[in-house]
């Protein structure tokens, strides 16, 4: 497929990028500094220089595209980047007639929240991470008042360890049995294994081990 990444820079996106040029798809990473990316080269792999809150940039690099993924993130500050960023994706979609965006969220986000453990919920998200989480919970908004076929991605804690193509996904909102955590390569898995599985189409599916 022909394929854009928005966050390419990033831990996930770059693991997106990779593994997205093993499966043989022809490859668009929207960066905003592609020095970050240097050293990724392959025939299938197309860079576009632009920022996410540039909406004429975004529209160009998605037009033609069969796909988009977007991983973009601002860290813990307080900043509405996720939001703004993707409303200019879903609008760049929607004017260009591609339909498919794959967005990664937070597990703990909305409904999921029950996921998180105590200490997690009511210290590190409500007192650290609560300026991300605000931003998370409006993108998702973005996202799921479009006229997209979307799926929200939501992973908890991301490591660096490998793609072990082993983990879970879609569970309940009040599994207890998840570990909270997961290899950024295994989110970029999963995501990649939405570009041709409906299942969780207009649904915002945990995944985590």
């Amino acid at each position: 497929m022909k394929l854009l990444i928005f966050g390419s820079t990033g831990g996930t996106g770059r693991e997106l990028l990779k593994q997205a040029i093993e499966q043989g798809h022809n490859v668009t990473a929207y960066a905003r500094n592609p020095a970050k990316i240097d050293d990724i080269k392959h025939a299938r792999l197309q860079v576009v220089r632009g920022d996410v809150l540039d909406p004429a940039v975004v529209e160009s690099a998605v037009a033609g595209q069969e796909a988009v993924l977007s991983t973009i993130g601002a860290g813990a500050e307080h900043t509405t980047l996720r939001e703004d960023g993707t409303r200019n994706i879903v609008k760049a979609l929607e004017k260009t007639g591609v339909q498919r965006l794959i967005c990664q969220s937070s597990l703990g986000v909305g409904d999921s929240r029950t996921n998180l453990p105590f200490f997690t919920k009511y210290i590190i998200v409500s007192v650290f991470l609560r300026h991300a989480f605000a931003d998370h919970e409006l993108q998702e908004a973005v996202v799921k008042q479009s006229s997209l076929d979307w799926t929200i991605v939501r992973p908890p804690h991301l490591t660096d360890g490998p793609r072990t193509g082993v983990y879970r996904h879609g569970f309940t909102t009040t599994d207890t049995r998840i570990k909270g955590k997961i290899s950024r390569a295994d989110v970029a898995d999963f995501m990649l294994k939405q570009l041709t599985d409906d299942t969780y189409v207009h649904r915002t599916p945990g995944v985590s081990y």
